[in-house]
């Protein structure tokens, strides 16, 4: 990666900026009343508040040297990347030594994951465990938004009114529609059998797959119509402006565990229709297998939007396989505005930082992609699994709990995401309770 020019040196601190304190923060930044740097002797116009940077953007950007060390210093008891927990006022100006504007570009550019490369796990993805966020133990609490209230706090000591963010703590209940229906092969009660041998399944799932086929017994993973109903009482409650359902579909891919059903078919169709009448978003669950170039994107999109009617800009990346930060540029090439796709697969948290909807920027090319992220923070499988967390039932409801009440003291947006088929009574499975008591309690955290 070439080192950074002054323009582009611009375009991230505006980026972040933007991030801490919205638009406001641009205008104050570019007026002069707030400064990233030490500024000129002399200016006739001294700054009211000057971050002092922290030796991000330079020579060292893009390598191994520019990122933070552990352990990490703490500003007012949030951990701090970047500069030194100082800030003093010198002949009017407010000095910030803490480099809070490059520790928010550092966490919702995804930076670390460009650097380390080399550190993926199985899928290719970017294990949340080795992160900077999950060795330093912050991964639970949205740190750029703690940055943008000690912003917003030392603005106010320095003389500089400034407005607090103007929203309300919303839920969005996702699901990704992996597989519609259980019983799907013709070939599934042989296949069953072979379970039943190898003590994969009870052997009550033989006379299952055989009765579904013929109309005779319901396909578990059919459970649409109790899912809407959930999901429609938290939104009753909370109000449709606070709470908002998405269902991400497979259009297509040809790796393992994506050719579970065709999209074009009529109880998919259905489904569809099912889904969007009730007022839920309709998204792309895009292959695992993104390239740049978004040919094979833009195929699923427009064969989703085929079956659909109408236009899909919503997108989630099966088994959450946005690996490499520049593969973004696949999903804006294909027509894809919005995107939640970027939690960890194995630990729950805020991964970027942050517990609401942001604009994503790319840290290689130095601008925006053009779409809007809502980071996932929670997915069923990630607290149960025992190659992920490992939580028993009260264990994952109480780290539900923490992070929702993060979301909810920030103002912010909390992401669920509960597979359909997740939500199926079976022996060890608790996710049909803890989804429940979850949606029950989301009002009172």
């Amino acid at each position: 990666m070439n080192e950074v020019t002054a323009a582009d040196y611009r375009a991230c601190v505006e980026y972040a900026v933007e991030l801490l304190l919205g638009e406001q923060g641009v205008d104050l930044l570019r007026r002069g009343v707030v400064r990233y740097g030490r500024g000129e002797a002399g200016d006739a116009r001294p700054a009211k508040l000057c971050i002092l940077p922290g030796g991000l953007f330079g020579p060292s950007y893009g390598r191994a040297e520019s990122l933070p060390s552990l352990p990490l210093q703490q500003v007012e008891g949030v951990p701090l990347l970047y500069g030194e927990p100082v800030v003093r006022h010198d002949e009017g100006t407010m000095v910030v030594h803490a480099d809070v504007v490059a520790s928010a570009f550092f966490l919702a550019s995804r930076y670390e994951e460009v650097v380390r490369r080399d550190v993926r796990d199985e899928q290719g993805r970017f294990p949340g465990r080795r992160s900077l966020a999950g060795r330093a133990g912050f991964i639970d609490r949205p740190i750029v938004d703690e940055y943008a209230a000690l912003l917003r706090k030392w603005l106010q000591a320095a003389g500089v009114p400034v407005a607090e963010p103007d929203r309300e703590f919303s839920v969005l209940l996702s699901h990704d529609v992996d597989t519609p229906r259980k019983y799907w092969r013709r070939t599934q009660p042989l296949w069953d059998l072979l379970r039943i041998g190898l003590g994969m399944e009870h052997p009550r799932t033989l006379r299952e797959s055989l009765l579904v086929p013929l109309g005779r017994a319901r396909d578990p993973f059919d459970n649409f119509e109790e899912i809407l109903a959930l999901d429609r009482g938290v939104r009753d409650r909370l109000g449709p402006e606070r709470c908002r359902q998405a269902y991400f579909f497979l259009a297509g891919g040809r790796g393992a565990n994506e050719s579970f059903y065709d999209v074009r078919a009529p109880f998919v169709a259905e489904l569809i229709g099912q889904v969007s009448q009730a007022g839920a978003i309709v998204g792309l669950h895009a292959s695992r297998n993104l390239d740049c170039t978004g040919e094979a994107l833009a195929a699923q999109k427009a064969l989703l939007e085929e079956v659909c009617g109408f236009p899909i800009r919503h997108n989630r990346c099966h088994y959450l396989a946005w690996r490499e930060v520049e593969d973004g540029w696949a999903l804006a090439r294909a027509g894809l505005e919005w995107d939640s796709t970027l939690g960890y697969a194995d630990v729950a948290g805020f991964r970027l930082g942050v517990c609401r909807p942001i604009p994503l920027f790319d840290p290689i090319g130095l601008r925006p992609f053009g779409i809007e992220e809502h980071p996932l923070t929670i997915m069923e499988c990630t607290l149960q699994h025992k190659a992920y967390m490992g939580l028993g039932e009260q264990e994952a409801f109480d780290c539900c709990a923490g992070l929702i009440r993060q979301a909810r003291k920030h103002k912010g947006e909390i992401v669920l995401l509960w597979h359909n088929h997740e939500l199926v009574s079976r022996p060890g499975n608790y996710h049909p309770r803890l989804y429940r008591r979850l949606l029950d309690a989301l009002g009172s955290f």
